[in-house]
């Protein structure tokens, strides 16, 4: 009896282990414009409080999950090409340009400006012959 108790909660704490990588997984899949922990509640196939509760059993939260989101988003967004913030703000998913530009200063110490300027030196010494 005590080994499929130990069985169960392991299953138990696996599962709610997941639950973050769930939540990465659909956001990471959705137009992050449209979405919000209602409808990935919904996707995962639980109540938003559920998700809630399981998320911060885990030591997560939906909000933090959604940044970590729109940061990789876009450092690979701008990566590829570059996209002016307002653009970009409404991409990732931000109501205001301006929360995108405070997310973006969280995310990289730099205003949206000095990054752009620092990506452009750092591309000009890369094109530079060596000799």
């Amino acid at each position: 009896m005590d080994e499929r108790r130990t069985t169960l909660e392991g299953a138990r704490g696996k599962t709610k282990r997941l639950m973050r990588r769930r939540v990465l997984h659909v956001l990471l899949l959705s137009n992050l414009d449209q979405v919000n922990a209602t409808s990935v509640a919904r996707v995962l196939c639980v109540s938003p409080s559920t998700l809630r509760r399981r998320l911060r059993a885990e030591g997560a939260s939906y909000q933090r999950l959604l940044d970590q989101v729109r940061r990789y988003r876009c450092e690979k967004t701008l990566a590829r090409r570059w996209l002016p913030g307002k653009c970009l703000a409404g991409e990732l998913g931000f109501s205001q340009p301006n929360s995108f530009y405070r997310a973006f200063g969280r995310w990289t110490g730099m205003t949206y400006t000095q990054y752009k300027r620092h990506q452009r030196r750092c591309s000009a010494r890369a094109t530079q012959p060596l000799y």
